[in-house]
């Protein structure tokens, strides 16, 4: 009897499977349509993206950097490219009680150190950086330093 219930639950879940793998890849050259807001202040940005996810309905882009500096809450980070070559380096000030996610411990962005790898998310539908996808109802990180080039051309 438990061998028949155990088939029976594999093949209900096969149809579910299916639909999770037939799921199509975003792509970050065909599906996300940046503002001209957002293209003005950073052109090189798509170089930078990095993935593609859906998530509560909105499109979400993510974006790496390697800390150069740390100094309390701010952070300057090198975005890079698939590469791993630098696109550009900018600041952010992160609030008093955000955390990132780091090796799968949540950290303050004061203990972060330099050579740390941060991935910054951004919503396709408004300009800004986010610790992570589906976070636009946590605080937002202040972009504090863009005269270094951010992602410029």
């Amino acid at each position: 009897m438990k061998a028949v219930s155990l088939v029976a639950a594999v093949l209900a879940a096969t149809p579910m499977i299916g639909m999770a793998q037939s799921q199509p890849r975003l792509s970050c050259v065909k599906d996300v349509v940046y503002s001209q807001e957002f293209l003005a202040r950073y052109p090189k940005a798509g170089a930078a993206c990095r993935q593609v996810i859906m998530k509560d309905g909105q499109k979400w882009v993510r974006f790496d950097a390697n800390v150069v500096k740390v100094s309390g809450r701010r952070v300057t980070a090198d975005f890079i490219d698939k590469y791993g070559h630098s696109v550009g380096v900018l600041t952010v000030q992160a609030s008093p009680d955000a955390r990132v996610l780091m090796r799968g411990r949540k950290v303050r962005y004061s203990k972060l150190a330099r050579g740390d790898r941060l991935s910054f998310w951004m919503p396709e539908s408004r300009v800004g950086f986010y610790a992570a996808p589906g976070a636009l109802h946590s605080t937002q990180l202040a972009v504090v330093d863009e005269k270094t080039g951010a992602m410029e051309r």
